[in-house]
């Protein structure tokens, strides 16, 4: 009975170990078979997939086949130029700006109300019409101007970029005057033109959101002071209005790839309202020449601007802007004419438009009447230009004392502004 037993437990094992590798082999084989299958799959051509058109295959893939949108051209580069007339300081100007108690000059002031015009431009322009020749010589008036450098940082503060100094008062103190107001314009991040310190730049090219722009400017008048300076310095210092010098150089900065010219004229008579044949003739000759907007100064009063058609494109033109800031007053005891007219000014603004074939049109011209208001506080002389959208405005620099003044302003300066229809 025991040998049975044990012979019993043995073939037990036997197949119990029999089962385990039958197990384990087929385990092998199924394994190694899936192998072979997934090579054989991935080796395969893929059948593309059938579309549900009966009878006709395609690949799923059909974006080639898919007509794309039209692609929107970009919209043309523009840009807005504001151009402003004469600024000079009289007695009156200097003694509103002194504290007395730090004794310096502060000009801020004059410019809060009209600084969102000028500051929202891509370019501004305004005629420098004085120097800053230092504190070593008394700052003064006419007529022979010398500015505290701080009326500098003041007009970069409301958004001026270039000051022309091609006027009848750039020679006031000489060549230094001349030299050091130029230096001080560019040490408070502005441009200078119309006159140099070494020969050179007398204009500027800029490059204004991809519109080069060539500004260029020249002066009928330097008050005598030029007899002084030979010949040399004449041509190396200043900018002299001159016919053939003006198209050469607009010839020499068209030749330069600019897309636009710009030439700022100090010209014509002061306190007339009305542009001499000399401006009007000359005008006509400079667009010809290749400029597309002149800017006009020194009549200290404002003078009629013309939209021009040349060779069927729009160009403008403004005999004068009149002062920007200034002392004349309608009351003052000065013996002129036309004194009610010399308190204003006008801030043109032109949006420039590029075209498809890398022209330059002019898209639109609008102004803005300015008026120099003066008051009392404090037993001390108070300076605002005030901007004047309408002949009733609705702000809070209007009041009974000067409302009356300031529609009459408007309607003054509007009547000569030439309407742009953008044809």
């Amino acid at each position: 009975m025991k040998t049975k037993m044990i012979i019993f437990k043995r073939t037990f094992y036997v197949l119990c170990i029999m089962c385990f590798l039958l197990l384990v082999s087929t385990t092998i084989i199924l394994a190694i078979g899936g192998l072979n299958n997934n090579q054989i799959n991935s080796a395969a051509p893929s059948i593309p997939a059938q579309s549900s058109f009966t009878g006709l295959s395609e690949s799923t893939d059909n974006t080639s086949d898919t007509p794309k949108p039209p692609s929107t051209p970009p919209p043309p580069q523009s840009i807005t130029i504001s151009a402003v007339g004469d600024i000079m300081l009289h007695q009156g100007n200097l003694n509103s700006a002194y504290d007395s108690k730090s004794k310096k000059y502060d000009f801020s002031g004059f410019f809060e109300h009209v600084k969102p015009y000028l500051s929202s431009s891509d370019l501004t322009i305004a005629n420098f019409e004085t120097v800053t020749a230092g504190a070593g010589i008394k700052y003064r008036s006419f007529p022979v101007f010398n500015s505290p450098d701080s009326i500098l940082p003041a007009l970069s503060g409301t958004g001026v970029d270039i000051l022309s100094t091609a006027n009848n008062h750039c020679l006031d103190w000489g060549i230094n005057g001349l030299t050091r107001t130029i230096q001080k314009i560019k040490e408070y991040k502005m441009v200078n033109i119309g006159s140099s310190v070494n020969g050179k730049d007398k204009y500027v090219i800029k490059d204004v959101k991809g519109i080069k722009i060539a500004i260029l400017s020249y002066s009928q008048f330097f008050n005598g002071h030029e007899a002084k300076l030979s010949s040399n310095d004449k041509s190396r210092y200043l900018s002299i209005l001159n016919e053939s010098k003006i198209q050469n150089d607009i010839k020499e900065v068209k030749a330069k790839g600019v897309d636009t010219v710009i030439t700022v004229l100090h010209w014509g008579n002061e306190y007339i309202r009305t542009p001499s044949t000399y401006q009007t003739n000359l005008s006509k000759k400079i667009l010809s020449w290749g400029a597309d907007i002149i800017l006009g100064s020194h009549p200290h009063v404002v003078q009629k601007s013309e939209i021009v058609k040349v060779n069927g494109k729009n160009k403008f033109i403004i005999y004068s802007m009149g002062n920007f800031i200034s002392g004349y007053r309608r009351t003052d005891k000065a013996k002129r004419i036309n004194k009610v007219y010399t308190e204003d000014g006008v801030i043109v603004t032109l949006k420039l438009e590029k075209d498809t074939k890398g022209g330059i049109n002019i898209k639109d011209v609008t102004y803005m009447p300015t008026w120099v208001d003066m008051y009392s506080s404090k037993n001390k002389p108070v300076y605002k230009i005030l901007p004047v959208p309408s002949p009733d405005v609705k702000a809070p620099y209007i009041n009974s004392r000067n409302k009356s003044y300031v529609k009459q302003s408007y309607n003054n300066t509007m009547s000569l502004m030439a309407k742009f229809n953008g044809k």
